[in-house]
């Protein structure tokens, strides 16, 4: 219980795999995903999220469907779009609706890890990256908050039926959606 309330006031520790990687997420060109974008300029959300004070995770979302998960240590779960329809669903549906929360104020030039309980949400569009930070304990949320949190936990959970489904096959991700499981 002591864990539950503990803040984290210091970087979690990454590996340089992860870096790598969640760099290459946040700088992915536009033009890879310009037959998915109609009517917005949107194309892709970056979400940083501490799960402890030694695990971070990254969720990578684009407007094609795709979503990928990163974690701190070098590992990734990655692919399930392209065999999955609810990830599909659940990805386009997030990066489509972060439009909604792109303003001048939010606008970033760098991608810093949070340090906190914090998640860092950064929103990719065709006019640069704009970034949110949403507490992620319940009641500390605006209602826009809450329904961008929604959006991205549903992603979250098409993954991890994803990889159950995966398990149950008898098929072998890469790696596990959760690290240590």
């Amino acid at each position: 219980m002591a864990n539950e309330n503990q803040t984290f006031y210091r970087r979690v520790p990454v590996s340089k795999p992860y870096l790598v990687t969640r760099n290459q997420a946040l700088r992915l060109s536009p033009s890879n995903f310009t037959q998915f974008m109609k009517d917005s300029t949107v194309y892709g959300v970056i979400v940083d999220m501490p799960m402890s004070p030694t695990v971070i995770t990254t969720l990578a979302c684009y407007v094609n469907g795709a979503a990928n998960l990163y974690f701190n240590n070098g590992t990734d779960y990655s692919g399930a779009a392209q065999f999955y329809p609810g990830v599909v669903q659940a990805a386009r549906m997030f990066v489509t609706n972060a439009a909604h929360y792109v303003n001048d104020e939010n606008k970033v030039n760098n991608f810093e890890l949070p340090n906190s309980r914090a998640h860092f949400a950064y929103i990719l569009t065709t006019k640069g990256v704009h970034r949110l930070e949403i507490n992620p304990i319940n009641g500390q949320q605006t209602a826009e908050e809450r329904v961008f949190l929604a959006m991205y936990q549903r992603v979250m959970g098409e993954l991890r039926s994803a990889q159950m489904k995966d398990q149950a096959a008898g098929n072998t991700p890469k790696t596990m959606l959760v690290p240590g499981n």
